[in-house]
């Protein structure tokens, strides 16, 4: 119970709630070690862990890999602080829905997924994927349907390396932020820039990198800065050009948004570990990374139920 509050709130919020909830009174310090010990222990569940494992087999759907990062503030034993990347990774299973047309990309219903496990840990790129690695093996995971990100270098070439060659699809919404900020270069008027931004949207959701490609080469007569923006902005989908294909992916019912991982950014990193004035111990947070990725992948009760 201490553990687990403590994965759901700070450690003072959590040892106010331990206390109107069950009536055991300990102090936040006390609270905090017994996390740190606990989540040592959760990791050593974790690893042969044949319920999770069974669980996210037997689970309906084709697996899909996200991940992304997001910042906390770590402080140092020499009293140094600074902002660290926490690298997030999570695979989901879901069936494929209804097919769909370009312009009900923001309205069809897509199942639910029937299964999600998530990690996250401060490292570089290469202790994140021998962890991916990890984690892989541990739900016994072969390959993955497809890789969604929102088009980070390190994440593709994370996933290749992982995964061997996966169906890449760049998260539209990432993709329709680098439309809008060209949007606002070219047009001073509002409405004409939305106008604009949602007819280049509808072009890259039904026809890929050529219609925009070819959207983009035909304006013409423009100056040095707009010119330099839609050069920027066509050079930016061409980098990705072969991770546009909503139009496919609509049409079978497959996710074109990376949100299951944006999701997990907000909810297993930022409402925990960057509350307002939090500052982390590298090890502490990273054991806390744990407690938070169970309880958000709803495997709390599958590790700590384990005999390992």
């Amino acid at each position: 119970m201490a553990t687990r509050c403590c994965g759901q709130w700070s450690y003072r919020q959590a040892a106010d709630t331990l206390y109107e909830l069950c009536g055991i009174r300990l102090s936040p310090t006390t609270l905090g070690a017994i996390a740190q010990i606990t989540s040592a222990e959760l990791a050593i569940k974790l690893e042969n862990n044949s319920v999770i494992r069974k669980a996210f087999q037997t689970a309906k759907g084709r697996v899909e890999f996200y991940a992304d990062g997001t910042s906390i503030h770590i402080r140092y034993q020499d009293g140094t602080m600074e902002w660290r990347e926490v690298k997030v990774g999570v695979f989901a299973k879901r069936e494929w829905g209804a097919s769909a047309f370009p312009w009900e990309w923001n309205t069809r219903k897509l199942p639910e997924t029937s299964a999600v496990s998530a990690f996250a840990i401060i490292g570089n790129k290469a202790e994140f994927q021998e962890y991916c690695q990890s984690e892989r093996r541990r739900l016994g995971v072969g390959g993955v349907s497809s890789t969604v990100a929102d088009g980070a270098p390190w994440i593709w070439s994370l996933a290749e390396s992982v995964f061997g060659k996966t169906d890449e699809c760049l998260d539209i919404y990432h993709a329709a932020e680098h439309i809008a900020d060209c949007s606002k270069v070219l047009y001073r008027d509002t409405e004409t820039a939305t106008a604009w931004f949602e007819r280049m949207r509808m072009k890259l959701l039904s026809e890929g990198f050529s219609g925009i490609e070819r959207e983009l080469l035909a304006l013409n007569g423009l100056d040095d800065d707009k010119q330099k923006s839609v050069m920027s902005l066509l050079n930016y989908f061409r980098n990705h050009s072969g991770r546009l294909n909503y139009c496919e992916r609509l049409a079978s019912g497959r996710v074109i948004g990376s949100g299951q991982v944006e999701g997990a950014c907000k909810n297993l990193v930022g409402r925990r570990l960057k509350q307002t004035g939090a500052c982390w111990r590298l090890e502490r947070a990273n054991r806390m990374l744990l407690i938070c990725s169970l309880l958000y992948a709803d495997q709390w009760k599958g590790c700590w139920n384990s005999s390992t």
